[in-house]
């Protein structure tokens, strides 16, 4: 390692719910599944694909790479050959019986369970479980093949149950993550046209949405608790009191966090450790509007862009969160346009192509109905999470008249090709924080197992993908199309391709291609694309594999708290013929510096996780600790925190436009 070449190329209600949790594991085989995402039209989602992904090409790697699979033989396989593009088993019943009426024991059932009131809908779901022998795992897995829809449907009503007539949230929350794959397979749009709006299955897309957050709110945990409240040690994220004194560490005057009085303070009870500050998170069932841009947290969770329901989810379930808004020191507004404007069909007349009216059109009303907004100049205390490389510009495309003291807590920090005209990005460094991608837990716990030792990896560089063009703001994108423009760096890669034995370069393949080259691979290139970020840089780290940024404008997320210099190269665009020289020397006459550079990446890779929730399926595997070979300390060391410390110093008591003593505040 120091040196040399490395390596080589009522009661009964109460009885009844606990037999419910005693015969409830069987769920986990459905729940378990990799779930799948269907547009509003029917054809498999793509913002989903890299989240769902991963269990199933570790399973068919060995297929995958096989040249007859999924095409003729001889034909080189492509990404449309990648099995995440392929129809999915449940996909044709939920289109063409939604109803469920060809089924002898589901039709029958949904028409009686339509008919009858809501107190007897829990008995109908619970006695249905148990005499179709829904216990059985193999059962249930084979059931869901018929009607998806009548298995989220007993499952809802068996989460609002328990969490509104028991009253037990921990219980709610685990028979609410056993349908989380279900319903976060389906496009809300897709679910609503499923369920009729309530009307062929009792259940809409916001209904579940609605019960989702009602969960997180009521499982915040920690405090002395009392004789009138169970006490929760751990709140939604698996946080405890103790955990919480590690995160509110920022204080103007480096003094330790207070412990919360009698009256508590936001959402912390009483003995908690006192918040740096607290956040008022604005509620879509009261705001029609934000009922629409925030649709569909289960399916919208599973994509590259899920950490606009991850940081949703983690101030509702935080103890800084305050349902008073006259204490509150930020305003975080909910969204997933990253996700809804992705598949195309969710608002008319808007994709990524341009700008979105629609979109644009709901924030302003919500911000117009706010009385909280109008407190500040410029949406100065409110939060806002942009999750693509659009930015603010492609959803609220008016931000710079409504919000432009706002937060932004946001991935990218330059531009988005598509949007020629919009010279400008909407990330200032002096008042937003970049966050990173989300992946999926099975993408981090995947990429570490398949990680290869630095000394067995064949490949000097990886890099798969498309080509792409400067901004326009930039040059004239068609004097740079190919590897003969230094700007249009992933071309220059890819020409590498036929030249370079020691670079794993390709286009159009499977995601397993990927894969295996992140985790074969030295250093991994990551060059711009259409904007600056990519979910690829955030990968590396799982894989093992050194980044090796090639876009000048792109900035890491969380240097203000990290070593970044110490795990990564960031190299200028334009010079990647003498990049490679720089490479092929460390590799060959510097190993140490490369095993110094993966060390430091594995180091600080746990800070670029957004772990679930306990109201999500995967949460079974970071409870049961398989999570923690990947990041032994999750729960502290996360993407969440991060955000969290860097908010604190952000708050400050002078930022209503009016205040002074006797008459409380202003609103104008």
């Amino acid at each position: 390692r120091a040196g040399g070449r490395l390596g080589s190329p009522p009661l009964r209600r109460h009885a009844r719910a606990g037999a419910w949790a005693a015969h409830r594991g069987p769920f986990r085989t459905l729940g378990g599944q990799r779930s799948f995402c269907v547009s509003p039209r029917g054809a498999p989602g793509a913002a989903g694909m890299r989240g769902a992904r991963t269990a199933t090409l570790l399973a068919l790697a060995p297929a995958l790479l096989t040249p007859t699979v999924g095409a003729e033989a001889g034909r080189k396989l492509t990404l449309q050959d990648d099995p995440v593009f392929q129809p999915k088993k449940y996909q044709k019943n939920v289109e063409e019986d939604p109803e469920c009426a060809r089924d002898a024991l589901w039709g029958p059932w949904r028409r009686e369970l339509m008919a009858a009131e809501q107190e007897r809908r829990i008995d109908l779901a619970y006695e249905k479980t148990m005499e179709w022998g829904l216990e059985n795992a193999t059962l249930v897995d084979e059931q869901a093949k018929i009607c998806i829809m009548g298995l989220i449907s007993l499952q809802y009503l068996f989460a609002q149950f328990l969490l509104q007539e028991v009253g037990s949230v921990e219980a709610a929350a685990h028979s609410f993550r056993l349908m989380d794959s279900q319903t976060g397979a389906l496009h809300p749009d897709l679910f609503d046209k499923a369920s009729g709006n309530g009307s062929i299955w009792p259940i809409t897309a916001a209904e579940v949405d609605s019960l989702r957050r009602q969960i997180l709110r009521a499982s915040v945990g920690g405090g002395s608790g009392g004789a009138d409240r169970r006490r929760r040690f751990k709140n939604a994220f698996g946080l405890h009191d103790g955990d919480w004194s590690s995160v509110w560490n920022w204080r103007p005057d480096g003094s330790p966090p207070a412990t919360v009085g009698p009256g508590g303070f936001g959402a912390a009870n009483a003995g908690a450790p006192k918040p740096s500050f607290r956040v008022y998170v604005y509620e879509p069932d009261e705001h029609p509007a934000l009922q629409k841009l925030a649709r569909g947290a289960a399916f919208c969770k599973h994509n590259q862009w899920g950490m606009e329901i991850a940081l949703h989810d983690w101030f509702l379930s935080c103890p800084c969160r305050t349902d008073n808004p006259d204490e509150a020191d930020f305003f975080f507004v909910p969204h997933y346009t990253a996700c809804l404007i992705n598949h195309a069909d969710t608002f008319q007349g808007c994709d990524t192509k341009q700008v979105c009216e629609p979109t644009t059109a709901l924030f302003e009303q919500v911000l117009n109905e706010s009385r909280h907004y109008h407190r500040t100049d410029g949406g100065r205390d409110h939060l806002f999470v942009w999750g693509s490389g659009m930015g603010a510009d492609g959803p609220f495309s008016s931000w710079r008249q409504w919000v432009p003291n706002a937060i932004f807590l946001m991935t990218e920090p330059e531009l988005w090709n598509p949007y020629p005209d919009i010279v400008e990005p909407s990330y200032m460094p002096h008042k937003d924080i970049l966050v990173p991608g989300r992946l999926s837990l099975e993408d981090m716990q995947g990429l570490t197992r398949l990680s290869k030792p630095l000394e067995e990896r064949p490949f000097l560089g990886h890099f798969i993908g498309w080509p792409r063009a400067p901004h326009a703001s930039v040059m004239d994108p068609k004097d740079c199309m190919n590897a003969s423009c230094p700007l249009n760096v992933r071309s220059v890669l890819l020409a590498m391709r036929d030249t370079e034995p020691d670079m794993h370069v390709d286009v159009d393949v499977p995601y397993i291609e990927s894969f295996m080259g992140l985790t074969n691979s030295m250093f991994c290139f990551v060059p711009r694309g259409k904007s600056g970020w990519s979910s690829r840089f955030f990968q590396t780290f799982f894989a093992g594999c050194v980044p090796v940024i090639l876009n000048d404008l792109y900035e890491p997320p969380f240097g203000e708290l990290l070593d970044l210099p110490s795990a990564m190269i960031k190299w200028p665009m334009t010079e990647v013929k003498e990049l490679v020289t720089h490479l092929r020397q460390i590799r060959d006459e510097r190993a140490q510096v490369l095993y110094d550079l993966q060390e430091a990446g594995r180091a600080l890779r746990c800070w670029y996780a957004w772990p679930p929730s306990w109201v999500e399926w995967s949460w079974i595997d970071v409870n049961k600790s398989k999570f923690n070979h990947t990041c032994d300390e999750w729960h502290v060391k996360n993407a969440y925190v991060a955000v969290t410390r860097l908010l604190a110093p952000k708050a400050t008591s002078a930022r209503h436009r009016f205040f002074w003593k006797g008459d409380g505040f202003r609103n104008s």
